[in-house]
């Protein structure tokens, strides 16, 4: 820190004192200028313009409070203190009006003045690392905002934030879709060639270069926002720029001039689908949800490369299912690794729970809690997903301190997305074949007395890299994950009334009762019929 001070007054006597009688470098000072007279300081600081003056309030010509108010047009944060005679105090009081930091009363005592100098230097101090706390603050924000807006787009997208409220204060967040009017979304989706030369990977790259330089240029300034879907589909949002009735009219010329740019991409076969227009952010994810629908019109053969969602109108709308039903299919989805599909049921699902006036209080803790545990048992037959994300129990916990149905649904929303990431990630590591069909084994023989050898021998493996993949890929050791799988067979099993507790226990591999019981509480926190009268289940 060199903070540059001026010493202006045009009795030399009492300008040399001040300079002399303070050691400067005390408080990272240096008196880069000292006049007998205004404008020979106005002259040097348009030069080198000083961070603190000191001046006496009364000089010939220019006085020290005008003399101030200048300086301050060419450094505003400059500090001031001013000098004056103890018979021009009441005046001096003015100075205050212009921001003067403090002022001296002559004949000046150096106590004062170091104690005054002292506070600038702290002020100055703390200044100075306030701005570079801001800098700091501001680089971090600027390296992960962008992460912070494609994750809210993906959330946006697949109807995963609940209420207008919420969705307008995480866009005014990140500065995005701040002007009212329609929008609309487009869905590219690029075919392989299965007989191209070129690897499937290599063609969606090049098509997808491609569409996008060309997307920007005939959206033009339409095109609000662009990202992409867990699958490489390349995903539009269209915003009406002029509120003259044309935006289905502008949008529909973009569609037609994409479909003919698709026509001329060799690399792979190219569709797009397109919503319709919606007026509020919070919308865009049913735009999207029809988007997508239009566009995999082609999987019925069409040589189409524009699909509207239009089109859809047509077919009988018996598509509406039960949230029961939802859940089903999309766990089942889940279950194959299927990250977007998943994503997209999952928004459905908390779409058909919130407002439901059949699924309130306990009915929607119990859905939610069925929904988590669910998602949580795919994912711990595929990995330590107790370690990345908490316990089942812990999960529970989370929901069952919220006391609003929307921080509630939002709640469940945060944590089977969080799962929904560790399953589909680790269902693409092509790391894990092997490991993947170890588990599977595990799943099909958890009944068995089965040991690392017998699980070994089926994936043609020795048991000791056999084991050291278990750790390695899903950070447990083989006798947790066995311990975790028939632990989750168990807590399917205790649904059904009918079965003793001592059959559940045989049925997933555990001849002692009182093995299993201790074995259970571990993993889930819960006693096997504390398990049963928390849900409900008689037996």
């Amino acid at each position: 820190m060199d903070i540059k001070v001026f010493v202006v007054d045009d009795e030399e006597r009492q300008r040399n004192s001040i300079i002399k009688h303070v050691d400067w470098a005390r408080y990272q000072m240096r008196v880069t200028g000292d006049f007998e007279d205004a404008e020979q300081a106005i002259g040097r600081a348009g030069q080198e313009p000083p961070d603190l003056l000191i001046t006496d309030i009364r000089m010939l010509g220019m006085d020290g409070l005008e003399l101030a108010a200048r300086m301050r047009t060419i450094n505003p944060r400059m500090r001031v203190i001013m000098v004056t005679g103890y018979e021009e105090f009441e005046y001096a009081k003015t100075a205050l009006d212009l921001g003067v930091d403090a002022f001296l009363v002559k004949p000046i005592l150096f106590e004062e003045l170091t104690a005054i100098l002292e506070r600038v230097f702290e002020a100055e101090r703390l200044e100075l690392s306030k701005s570079r706390e801001e800098l700091r603050i501001k680089a971090q924000l600027d390296t992960f905002k962008p992460i912070a807006r494609e994750q809210f787009l993906q959330e946006l997208l697949h109807g995963l934030i609940l209420g207008d409220e919420a969705i307008r204060a995480h866009a005014d967040a990140l500065g995005m879709f701040v002007p009212e009017g329609l929008r609309r979304v487009l869905v590219i989706v690029m075919d392989a060639d299965p007989d191209s030369p070129l690897a499937k990977e290599e063609q969606v790259r090049l098509a997808q270069r491609m569409l996008n330089d060309a997307a920007c240029a005939i959206c033009g300034s339409l095109l609000e926002e662009k990202t992409m879907t867990q699958r490489g589909n390349i995903v539009l949002i269209l915003r009406e720029t002029e509120a003259d009735g044309g935006f289905e009219r502008e949008t529909e010329r973009i569609l037609q001039r994409l479909g003919r740019e698709a026509g001329s991409i060799h690399s792979c076969t190219v569709s797009i689908g397109a919503g319709p227009a919606v007026r509020s952010p919070g919308q865009l994810s049913e735009s999207f949800r029809l988007a997508q629908r239009a566009v995999n019109q082609r999987l019925l053969g069409s040589s189409e490369r524009t699909f509207s969602w239009q089109m859809l109108q047509e077919q009988s709308d018996h598509l509406h299912k039960s949230p029961d039903e939802l859940m089903g299919d999309f766990l089942e989805v889940l279950g194959a690794g299927d990250s977007q599909n998943s994503l997209s049921l999952l928004g459905e699902l908390i779409r058909s729970i919130a407002g439901n006036p059949h699924i309130q209080g306990a009915n929607l803790r119990g859905l939610c809690l069925r929904l988590i545990s669910g998602a949580n048992r795919i994912g711990a037959e595929i990995g330590d997903v107790n370690r990345h994300l908490g316990s089942e129990q812990q999960l529970w916990e989370r929901v069952l301190d919220c006391r609003e149905e929307p921080e509630l649904l939002q709640e469940t929303v945060r944590i089977v997305t969080g799962l929904c990431g560790f399953i589909a990630e680790r269902k693409k590591s092509p790391t894990q074949v092997v490991v993947q069909r170890a588990l599977e084994w595990m799943n099909a023989h958890y009944k068995d007395n089965l040991s690392l050898r017998s699980v070994a021998d089926s994936v043609y493996l020795s048991p000791n890299y056999l084991g050291a993949l278990f750790r390695t890929e899903l950070g447990v050791s083989f006798t947790e994950q066995l311990i975790h799988i028939r632990i989750g067979k168990a807590k399917e099993l205790l649904q059904d009334p009918r079965l003793k507790l001592y059959e559940v226990a045989e049925s997933v591999g555990y001849q002692n009762i009182g093995y299993f019981t201790s074995v259970f509480k571990r993993i889930t926190g819960f006693s096997p019929k504390e398990y049963r009268a928390f849900h409900g289940v008689a037996g």
